[in-house]
């Protein structure tokens, strides 16, 4: 009679509207954070009856963070046993018991899956000094941070780490036993000096700088970011001299021997393409053939070191910094009570 009067109650709160949703404590879920936990668990709804029951979980377990309720925790649990997950079923049911100690349906379910779940999985309590958020094995354990908190968990080693704000944590390990129970405590490090260490400021004068005090070239040239120039130049001139050889090449092949000559003497000897002269014009002609691109890549490579790629400006700056660094002196006349004269000004 009560089983079938609990299934009928999920049923109710699988097909009905929205549900309500309430946050423990003096502080209450923003407009934002309901609106969240709505649509989540519309979603859990879905999946739950779709029996996709990991995500139906994945769902609730997200509406309960945003504004925890009841509902959403006890579908997160069902979903979780429905998957298979009985570790993790466990644990929010005990978690759920924590939250609703008044909840009679939670009662009876948490009762239910402590009872399958403590002779096959390791039931541990951790406790933290301050209230913390805790991880088993990487998986974060759903709910709030908090002082103490029951696990249970699959037989096998385990990591346990427990962590606090400013990326603050301490981490246990522990062999865990089908059937046994156990207990970790954690300290929350000290937190950090608020701030930080400063750094010394920089000392600044406002006087006389005294003389012989090594001064700072406010016009210093930056250090160049490109190639030197004369980068440029050698391709330039390797260009130029490939240029010169592949034109030789090319009157070489033209002339020397020469068309009409093969002809002459190739017929004549009737050897055809085995004629050495005109194996010999065929050997000049794939020369000038090889140099003509070598040497256009050689100048299309030069162009672009010259546009992009050189520094053009390292001549410039340090003319202008010998220009700013030469001494000035400006000699003018003076007037004054006791006469005048002429005055030297100079900058050094």
């Amino acid at each position: 009679m009560r089983a079938a009067l609990r299934i009928s109650v999920l049923a109710l709160v699988l097909s009905a509207g929205p549900v309500a949703f309430a946050q423990e404590g003096s502080s209450e879920p923003t407009p934002a954070q309901v609106r969240v936990a709505a649509e989540a668990f519309d979603k859990g709804r879905e999946a739950y009856k779709a029996e996709e029951f990991v995500e139906a979980a994945e769902q609730f377990e997200r509406a309960d963070n945003n504004a925890p309720s009841p509902a959403a925790i006890e579908l997160a649990i069902r979903s979780r046993d429905k998957a298979g997950e009985l570790d993790r079923a466990a644990t929010l049911a005990s978690l759920a018991l924590k939250r609703h100690p008044e909840d009679q349906n939670l009662l009876r379910l948490a009762g239910d899956l402590a009872k399958r779940a403590r002779p096959t999985l390791f039931e541990l309590t951790a406790t933290c000094d301050q209230p913390c958020d805790l991880t088993v094995n990487g998986k974060l354990v759903h709910g709030t941070p908090d002082t103490q908190r029951t696990l249970y968990i699959a037989p096998g080693a385990l990591t346990v780490r427990a962590g606090w704000s400013d990326n603050r944590s301490d981490s246990k390990q522990i062999q865990a036993q089908a059937g046994s129970q156990g207990e970790l405590m954690f300290a929350a490090p000290a937190a950090p000096a608020a701030g930080g260490a400063k750094e010394p400021a920089e000392l600044t004068t406002t006087g006389p700088v005294p003389e012989g005090s090594p001064q700072k070239d406010e016009g210093a040239a930056e250090k160049p970011s490109g190639w030197s120039p004369a980068v440029f130049y050698v391709g330039a001139g390797l260009t130029a001299v490939l240029g010169g050889i592949t034109v030789w090449s090319g009157i070489d092949t033209v002339n020397n021997p020469g068309a009409d000559r093969v002809r002459q003497e190739c017929a004549e000897r009737m050897q055809g393409e085995d004629c050495a002269l005109y194996q010999e014009g065929l050997s000049k002609q794939r020369r000038t053939n090889i140099l003509i691109p070598v040497t256009a890549g050689v100048g299309i490579a030069t162009a672009v070191i010259g546009l992009f790629l050189t520094d053009w400006s390292g001549k410039r700056s340090a003319e202008s910094s010998a220009q700013r660094l030469r001494p000035r002196v400006n000699v003018a006349p003076y007037a004054g009570v006791d006469g005048g004269g002429l005055q030297a000004i100079g900058r050094f």
